[in-house]
Parts: structure tokens; sequence; C-alpha cells
């Protein structure tokens, strides 16, 4: 993702996904939010998110 430049991270683990949640990094500012699936999926689709 550095390389080509996306502004967000997607980290999925096993963990997570049991419980029904993913983690979301902003690149630039460092900050992770923790959502649920559906959360995560509207947030990326969204232009002007996060």
């Amino acid at each position: 993702m550095d390389l080509i430049g996306l502004p967000r991270q997607l980290i999925v683990g096993p963990r997570g996904l049991a419980n029904g949640e993913v983690e979301v990094k902003d690149r630039k500012s460092g900050e992770r939010k923790t959502l649920s699936l559906d959360e995560a999926v509207e947030m990326l689709t969204r232009m002007d998110s996060y």
C-alpha cells in the first residue's frame, strides 16, 4: 500500500473476523479504528470518510 499510495490499510485477522471486526488504519495520521465489517465497507467506499 505504501508503494502505490493508498490512503488506508485494512487489517484483517482471525480474532477480529471471529468477532465480525476489522481494523482500518489511516496511513497519514496513523490513527486506527476497529469497525464492524459493514462499517468498514461503508467507510472505505465513501470518498470523504475517516
